[in-house]
């Protein structure tokens, strides 16, 4: 069984048209893989201190590393990611989808929203697991 989780920061500044320009998002897809590279390496340490402001402030590092690693648990070992889709999704904000092939699910997307955070990085402000349709 997948957990599917959601670690998501509504943040309400806009700067939605960063998210238009090539090399912003490109940023933003960049700073997504980066994460999940952490993630996948099993450093959920440094994925909490690479997410966004908001999620530091809102989840301590041992309830964020016991989130994250539930949510992977039966997964098993990362053997494929491929880009499915980027959204826009307002408020400085781009989600990524990945197709995701684990040793344990062949069927897995993984959904990846960043943020233009308060320091103009762009940093992780959710992380979604769930079962492929």
């Amino acid at each position: 069984m997948i957990v599917s989780t959601l670690l998501a920061a509504s943040l309400l500044f806009s700067a939605g048209a960063l998210a238009q320009d090539p090399k912003e998002a490109a940023a933003a897809r960049g700073a997504a893989e980066s994460w999940l590279k952490l993630v996948d390496g099993g450093d959920t340490g440094a994925a909490w201190r690479a997410s966004s402001a908001n999620v530091r402030e809102d989840n301590n590092q041992f309830f964020w590393n016991s989130i994250i690693n539930l949510s992977r648990a039966t997964l098993g070992d990362l053997k494929s990611r491929k880009l499915k889709a980027s959204h826009d999704k307002g408020n400085g904000q781009l989600a990524f989808e990945y197709e995701s092939k684990f040793q344990q699910d062949a069927k897995v997307v993984e959904t990846v929203t960043t943020v233009h955070d308060k320091d103009g990085a762009w940093r992780v402000s959710g992380y979604n697991v769930s079962a492929s349709n």
